[in-house]
């Protein structure tokens, strides 16, 4: 029965591939969001993965990041992540370092050790103005950017029931904006550059975030969760005009709804792979932050000392 569900699940992921749709900016993606915790006897661990995404208008990028956790006691630890981005597409490429994230967590284990609940609080810092330009000179779409250059504080929770029902909440809200993006897509002769929204000193608005999960063990040392994922963009996000004007960038409010598969394997609790896939069914009309993907394929490897 399990194999069943997961071989319909994944079908219903695979025929959904053509979707345009777009994540939120980098919080579903921290592990304490993302799956189970190892509560093994270690107190440190290491990740380091690569993520990679087909995007608005062709645009790929590859996403290398590293994370790393220290356990304080029982229930407390901090973790830090550091991303980076390699975008390309017909307006050009660009490399650049993206974002370090910062973050403490708060784990409560139940007497019968059948649910856990995880507190997570933290910030997120811009490591670039997002203004990185192709090799014309010209300002590229944030498609391209490897940060959105705002300062984001980051809350949520993952709650695990009877180590199969999962079900994770959070909020990314900007809290300062350092972001100096300069396009406008009539700066290219290529009618394709109209298929992105202007983003000249863009600020964008807040993400909530909520997920559920249910883990599926086909062995002691691999394990499967099928996910869905809705992020809600609150309000819709803004730009200046070469009038010097704020404009709204509308229609970029809204939902997104994501399919995702991720397979973890366990090699002796001293270490694991992490693949994850993920689609979108349903998104935003207008995704100025250029963070569209129509799929996602994530993998990762950590270890514990």
């Amino acid at each position: 029965m399990k194999r069943i569900f997961l071989v319909l699940f994944l079908s219903i992921l695979m025929q959904q591939a053509t979707a345009q749709g777009c994540s939120d900016a980098g919080f579903c993606s921290l592990s304490v969001l993302k799956t189970q915790q190892n509560n093994n006897q270690y107190e440190n661990s290491f990740t380091i993965g690569l993520n990679y995404g087909n995007g608005e208008q062709s645009t790929s990028s590859v996403n290398p990041y590293m994370e790393y956790t220290r356990k304080l006691d029982s229930r407390f630890s901090l973790q830090a992540k550091i991303t980076a981005t390699y975008a390309t597409g017909f307006l050009g490429s660009n490399f650049n370092l993206g974002d370090v994230f910062c973050f403490v967590t708060n784990s409560t284990l139940s007497k019968n050790k059948r649910r856990t609940l995880i507190l997570l609080g933290g910030i997120k810092i811009p490591l670039t103005v997002s203004n990185d330009k192709n090799n014309s000179g010209k300002p590229l779409p944030l498609d391209y950017q490897s940060s959105l250059g705002t300062f984001d504080a980051i809350a949520g929770f993952n709650f695990i029931a009877n180590n199969k029902w999962e079900i994770n909440a959070g909020i990314q809200l900007p809290i300062a904006n350092t972001n100096k993006n300069t396009f406008f897509p009539d700066e290219y002769a290529d009618i394709k550059a109209s298929g992105f929204a202007p983003t000249n000193n863009f600020e964008r608005k807040a993400d909530l975030l909520l997920r559920l999960g249910y883990y599926i063990k086909l062995s002691k040392s691999l394990t499967i969760k099928p996910n869905l994922l809705v992020i809600y963009h609150t309000a819709n996000d803004t730009y200046e005009d070469r009038f010097g004007k704020r404009q709204a960038i509308n229609y970029s409010k809204g939902t997104t709804l994501n399919g995702g598969m991720v397979a973890t394997k366990s090699f002796n609790q001293k270490s694991e792979l992490e693949l994850v896939l993920a689609t979108p069914f349903i998104y935003r009309d207008i995704r100025p932050d250029g963070l569209t993907r129509s799929a996602v394929i994530n993998l990762q490897y950590k270890f514990y000392f």
